[in-house]
């Protein structure tokens, strides 16, 4: 990795630009700061991939779509949000992840009552959290 001093060139249009990372993640809150600042995400690749292919393409046991959803949301990608859509309703609630798909998983009955609970009340999965976490 190169050190925040390093020449770093940038290709914008066409144009390059040589700068240093110091430089790019000077203002660290913008979305310039935070490309250039940590860590890149382990599901950048699957980002990546996806502009270059327009299609999502997730190995069988790709389990990050929560943190997929984060990053595409980050860096404003409106298709791969619907495609992440379109991924996440075609997922059991039980294989879900967070609260709803924690207390679907509990036991048969839970299973039942949830959603039963979800089809007469038309409550949203937010909507259900919400409800839970002002109980605590």
């Amino acid at each position: 990795m190169p050190s925040v001093r390093d020449p770093v060139p940038l290709n914008v249009g066409g144009e390059v630009y040589t700068t240093t990372l110091d430089t790019l993640s000077r203002c660290r809150d913008s979305m310039l700061g935070a490309m250039f600042t940590g860590e890149i995400p382990v599901v950048f690749r699957y980002i990546l991939n996806y502009l270059r292919s327009g299609s999502l393409d997730l190995p069988h046991d790709f389990s990050e779509l929560s943190l997929l959803r984060r990053e595409a949301d980050f860096f404003q990608i409106r298709p791969l949000l619907e495609e992440i859509d379109l991924r996440e309703a075609s997922v059991p609630l039980s294989l879900r992840g967070g609260l709803l798909g924690a207390m679907v998983s509990v036991s048969f009955e839970s299973t039942v009552a949830v959603r039963r609970f979800l089809i007469e009340k038309q409550v949203s999965c937010s909507e259900l959290q919400d409800i839970f976490m002002k109980r605590e």
